[in-house]
């Protein structure tokens, strides 16, 4: 299964919690378009449910008027990449602190099944939030973040990754 479908609004108040997955950044910290329409998509989602809000750093950042449960900024091994199976980690760590169990995963569409499949299998229950219109940053400082053909080869072989590793 390529896309994961998105949970009807009306499931979507059940949640506790929200976690977001950046796509890409751009040079200086520049969040870049797909991290900001990840953030107009997980105000809306706060503002509509109040959910709370456990952000990658990218996303959060584009959000300076709403206060977040947490964001995970680096990974917590030093000079680490700050990779999907991390920031999963480290969200799963923030909601278990409060209690939260329930997860909206807010993710790039084409990133949304991994983040997913991570998630449950950290034992988060999961709802997907529709992020359809999510582009990709042909500006993203990460290259396989710029358009589909770099991307779907790159999710194939971090898919298999995960799959090996147990990781989903």
């Amino acid at each position: 299964m390529w896309h994961i479908p998105s949970d009807s609004e009306d499931c979507l108040e059940k949640a506790d919690v929200l976690i977001g997955q950046s796509f890409g950044n751009r040079p200086n910290n520049d969040p870049g378009k797909s991290n900001k329409e990840l953030a107009r998509i997980a105000k809306r989602v706060h503002e509509k449910y109040g959910v709370p809000l456990v952000l990658q750093w990218e996303i959060a950042d584009c959000i300076n008027d709403v206060s977040k449960a947490g964001v995970v900024r680096k990974h917590q091994e030093k000079n680490k990449y700050l990779d999907t199976y991390e920031v999963i980690v480290q969200s799963k760590d923030i909601c278990e602190r409060s209690g939260w169990r329930k997860a909206i995963i807010l993710a790039h569409p084409q990133h949304c099944w991994r983040c997913v499949m991570t998630a449950k299998k950290l034992g988060l229950d999961t709802l997907v939030v529709a992020t359809k219109k999510v582009p990709y940053d042909h500006l993203s400082d990460q290259i396989w973040t710029r358009n589909v053909w770099i991307f779907i080869p790159r999710e194939l072989i971090s898919r298999l990754f995960y799959l090996l590793t147990g990781k989903i």
